[in-house]
Parts: C-alpha cells; structure tokens; sequence
C-alpha cells in the first residue's frame, strides 16, 4: 500500500479529534482514588502517542534516522503496521477491536455505576449480571483490546514499549480491586469469582480439574492446551511474558561477513512465544554517508523454550515475513517506498542465560532463506547468522 505523506502527517485537526475520541472512554471509569489513576494515564499516553505518530509526526522514524542515519520500508514501525505483508488488515482488526472494547466499557459502566458507584460508602451490591456475569472487569478488557488493535494498526516504539506497562498496571489494579471486593463481600466475592475469569470469559467454570487447587476455565484451559502451557498449580487462569531483545551479530549471508543487528519483541505464554522480529543488514559502506545499501529481513515469529525452568535453557524460533533492500538517494537517505521487498524465512536457536529473574543474555545463530533476494552485486540476501542478545522479560497473570 503506497499513501502520500501529507495524507497523514501534519494534519493536527486529526491527531486532536482521535486523542479525544480515545480519551472520551476514559470517562466512564472512576478516579476517586490514586490507584485508579496510574492505568488510566498510561492508556491517554497510549492513545497520544498513537494519534501523534499516526497524523501529527513519525517520531519513531526519526529516531531510528537520527540513530542509524535511514529510514525503514512502510509498515515496519511507520505506517500501518507490516502493510507490506498484510495489506489493510490492521486497520480491519483497530476497527473491530474498538468497537468491541467501547461495548465492554461503556456496558460494563452502566451496570456497576447505577449498583455501586452511584451509591453511598458502604450500600453498594455486588454486580454479577450482565456483562459481569462472564468478566469480572469487562471495562479494563475494553481497555486492553482498543490498545491492541491501535498496536495492529500503527505499531510504533512508544506503542511497542507502553502497550505491556498497560497490561500489567492494569492486571495490578484488577488485584489491588479484587483484594477489596473479598474483604466487603466475602464468601459471595469468592464464589462469584470462582466462576468468573478476570479479563477472559472462563466457558464452562462449573467443571474443575481433579487437582481440587487448579481453578482454569475451559478458556484458560483451551489456550494452556494450545500453547503447551501447563496450568499453574492455585491458579485461575494462566500467565504470560511481555519481552523485549536486542542484539548484535554477523550475517554470513553470500558469502559475505557484515555486522547485524537484530530486534525483537513480543508475549511469552509457557514455554511459547509469539513475536516480531527486525534483523537491519548494512550492505555497503561508503562516504560521505556511512551506509550506502542496506537490507531488512522482517516478519513474526514463533518460538519455544525447553528443558527446566531455571538455568541456562535452550530455544528456537521460526520467523515468516519478508527482506526489503534499498539504496541511499543522493541525500543519503532511504524512504522506504522504492525497497525491493521479497519472502523471507528464518530459523533461530540458541541458548537463554539467566543474569536476573528478568534479564537474560541468549547466543543465538540462525539460517535465513531468502529465495530471490539479493544484494547489488548478487549474493544471496539468505544464509547464516551468529550473535549475542540482552533479553528484558516482564511477567503477566491473567485469572
């Protein structure tokens, strides 16, 4: 998909209409307590930092000019999202995603705000019906899937980095809330919650698992099941990892040995993960510029991580999508909208060093196929990879 820069950027009417639409949800939550107000700050600069870089300037763009001196193919953290692979399905998914969340906000709002909100310290009920009977937080779900879906539409770093802050202040203040609906209502809290699931619906509750301490709804259940994810003992649902690598390496790739670096980001469910990946390949070197050509191979990922939970633990991943060259233009610059753009396959594996219950280091070497692609003097853009990753993990439950 080819757009005109001036149908998007520099338009500041539209970046002000879409932070105000967002925002508008906003106030359907309440904010008598300071605890309410950390999430709800972090979506408003969410939805900021969308409206920002969606209409007003791609400030992520310009970074990654000012930190590597060029620009990347549209769609790959500028543009909507991996355009080049997937067309306008990002904006389908945005679409679908805010109407669902504005239902579940704006529904759950009418429901607890006439039983418990609206009434005096002390004489508020319980709800348990309407959408409160499948989600004990349907408003912090509408929250998270309009989130997701600006993510799916016009993924940017700001976006990248905010979007596991926003699940994780908000999983905290659905507990913080939750510890107080047991304290107030007691046994009626905790039979309400034994068949409810937080953010995802929990289909047929009445079932337990043998192990009388396990609680995972089918959902829960379908999902641990799907992605080898086995259920957490005393648990009610299932957790997962928000992480983010970067790393450097060399490309062996035709014969030739050139620096690499690669990024990579994504959720961790279990052992499995599902991601992004980013792998920038400087092709010629020259002067007055430092890069002259340059490749990206660039998609998503999914991987796994075996052997025991603690120590050094071996992984793989498979990654799908495509490699794009380009040349610098006579300013030095590259727009992206020339790249030569071709299928892209890659295996990876290597081994995750823990340094800290959150950081890890992980030696990596991969194998790239790249049928077609290659660089200006007709080596093949596919072939070995070799490198050395810092890896950030941050943990997420979901009951």
């Amino acid at each position: 998909m080819t757009e005109e820069i001036s149908s998007h950027y520099g338009t500041w009417w539209a970046v002000a209409l879409w932070i105000v639409m967002y925002a508008a949800f906003i106030l359907f939550v309440p904010f008598y307590r300071k605890a309410d107000r950390k999430p709800a700050g972090a979506f408003l600069a969410f939805i900021v930092a969308f409206a920002l870089e969606m209409f007003g300037l791609p400030l992520t763009l310009y970074f990654v000019m000012w930190a590597f001196g060029r620009t990347l193919p549209e769609g790959i953290l500028w543009g909507h999202t991996l355009s080049g692979l997937v067309g306008d399905a990002g904006v389908y998914i945005a679409t679908a995603t805010t109407i669902a969340g504005a239902f579940l906000i704006v529904g759950g709002w009418s429901r607890i705000h006439d039983r418990y909100w609206s009434k005096e310290e002390g004489k508020g009920l319980l709800v348990t019906d309407g959408l409160y009977r499948h989600l004990r937080h349907p408003q912090y779900t509408g929250f998270l899937l309009i989130s997701l879906g600006a993510l799916c539409e016009w993924a940017t770093l700001p976006l990248l980095l905010l979007w596991p802050v926003l699940v994780v202040l908000y999983v905290r203040l659905a507990r913080r809330e939750e510890a107080e609906m047991a304290d107030r209502f007691g046994s009626e809290w905790r039979g309400y919650a034994a068949r409810t699931g937080m953010f995802l619906p929990r289909l047929g509750a009445g079932r337990r698992a043998r192990r009388g301490a396990s609680r995972t709804g089918a959902v829960g259940m379908v999902l641990a099941f799907a992605l080898a994810v086995p259920p957490a003992a005393k648990a009610e649902g299932f957790s997962f990892k928000a992480f983010a690598e970067a790393g450097l390496g060399l490309s062996l790739s035709g014969g030739a040995a050139r620096p690499l670096l690669a990024l990579d980001s994504g959720l961790r469910f279990g052992a499995i993960e599902i991601g992004s990946q980013l792998a920038v390949l400087p092709l010629e070197f020259g002067s007055p510029d430092l890069v002259q050509a340059g490749a990206l191979h660039y998609g998503g990922t999914l991987g796994a991580t075996f052997g025991a939970t603690e120590g050094v633990r071996p992984f793989a991943r498979i990654g799908l999508g495509g490699v794009a060259r380009q040349r610098a233009d006579a300013n030095g610059g590259f727009d992206g909208g020339s790249a030569e753009k071709s299928f892209s396959l890659s295996f990876v594996a290597g081994a995750a060093i823990p340094l800290s219950p959150r950081w890890s280091l992980r030696p990596w070497a991969a194998w790239r196929f790249a049928p077609g692609a290659r660089d200006y003097e007709g080596r093949s853009l596919g072939g070995p990879d070799f490198g050395l990753a810092l890896r950030a993990d941050w943990e997420v439950e979901l009951r």
